[in-house]
């Protein structure tokens, strides 16, 4: 069985290593765990002990650790269902081992608009996209489901605020803390399930490579990225916008020096000879393409919503990527499409909107997003998950 990976500190392990944690509040074992508290960055007080389940040596022999879901507490003798990582005590989905699991980085600088992109692209996938291909998407355990309700669903669709900038994980550990979703396809009774591990990564912590491989490690152990590129940050987009339409110039958030640095921590950290490419499924999304309509030709594909109907459509998703690639060799040069080119095995450009129109004054009018789910869907179809059609 493929070792399981834990999405917090990137520690592999086989399913016999789970560790379980005691729930019961009342347990006399009930103390601050220094581990979880030096992996964290905080400490939530006393928690109940984490423990290795007892087994003997014929289920071991069996391969039944494999598909343990409970243990007794050694001290209070209560039944858990709460397993964690045994190296950083991290909790792990309760189907971990058992269910495909994908750990999806959705990347970018600052003020690209990350937070936006993933609460309209979760709402895409259990409304739109949910209907077309016959799927269920849920978010899996407490700490999603808030998390997701109050810092993603709640300021856009309920405040209809911007989102604000999130926070490096440098100053919060919430950051580094992913979000879980299940997905589920029913394809004419044969159902299939997996577990998308989502990443939003601080824009601030793409502005050197320093901050990317200390506070944005799980790029790193992603098994694909969506990489959301700024038009409003490039120079050439600037000059031939009204300059009351333009957001202020963040230097850092540059798409091409972020790009650069993508491919260079995956060469240092996994020593990468010079002429090896990143294998993995990277998506390079245009956002805020509805700012840029000025400059689209008015025939342009990327002015209409994608049309996939349970399969990714492979002429769709292609025509994009050629209009993206030409539109950006013409703003950025021909070294985007050349370091694209040479340093990414596996990779598709994308145009989106989350939103559909600039918000104004930080208020959000309507939410009609566009092409929202394109990245992912493909990511999908790359991973194996879902059909393709010509």
């Amino acid at each position: 069985m493929k070792p399981i990976l834990c999405p917090f500190c990137f520690n592999k392990f086989s399913a016999a290593k789970i560790e379980f944690r005691c729930v019961n509040v009342k347990c006399p074992d009930r103390v601050e765990d220094t581990i979880y508290k030096k992996y964290q960055g905080y400490s939530p007080g006393a928690m109940g002990a984490v423990f290795t389940p007892q087994t003997t040596l014929l289920s071991k022999a069996m391969g039944r650790m494999s598909s343990l879901r409970e243990a007794n507490c050694p001290t209070c003798t209560r039944t858990t269902s709460k397993r964690v990582c045994p190296e950083c005590h991290f909790e792990l989905m309760y189907d971990t081992g058992t269910t495909q699991e994908e750990v999806i980085a959705v990347i970018g600088g600052r003020s690209t608009g990350k937070s936006s992109y993933i609460s309209v692209l979760i709402q895409r996938l259990k409304n739109e996209v949910g209907s077309d291909f016959n799927a269920s998407i849920m978010a899996i355990g407490d700490l999603t489901r808030e998390r997701y309700e109050n810092d993603f669903y709640k300021p856009i669709y309920r405040d209809r605020k911007v989102i604000q900038a999130t926070q490096s994980g440098s100053r919060n550990a919430r950051t580094k803390v992913p979000m879980v979703f299940r997905i589920t396809i029913d394809n004419k009774g044969k159902r299939r399930a997996v577990n998308l591990v989502l990443f939003d990564t601080a824009g601030e912590d793409m502005g050197s490579l320093d901050l990317m491989s200390s506070e944005a490690r799980y790029i790193l152990y992603s098994d694909a990225i969506i990489f959301l590129l700024d038009p409003l940050q490039i120079d050439s987009v600037r000059e031939q916008l009204p300059k009351a339409d333009l957001p202020p110039e963040i230097r850092d958030a540059a798409p091409l020096p972020i790009m650069e640095r993508l491919y260079e921590i995956h060469q240092s950290h996994f020593n990468l000879k010079s002429e090896e490419k990143i294998k993995k499924p990277v998506a390079f999304a245009l956002a805020k393409i509805d700012a840029l309509y000025s400059l689209i030709d008015p025939s342009s594909v990327l002015r209409y919503t994608s049309n996939h109907q349970g399969a990714l459509n492979l002429a769709d998703t292609q025509s994009v990527h050629t209009e993206i690639s030409s539109y950006l060799q013409t703003w950025l040069g021909p070294n985007v499409n050349n370091l694209t080119n040479i340093h990414f095995k596996n990779y598709k450009y994308f145009g989106i909107s989350a939103l559909g129109s600039p918000p104004l004054n930080g208020e959000i009018s309507s939410v009609s997003p566009l092409r929202v789910e394109d990245p992912l869907l493909w990511i999908l179809s790359e991973l194996s998950l879902i059909k393709t059609k010509k």
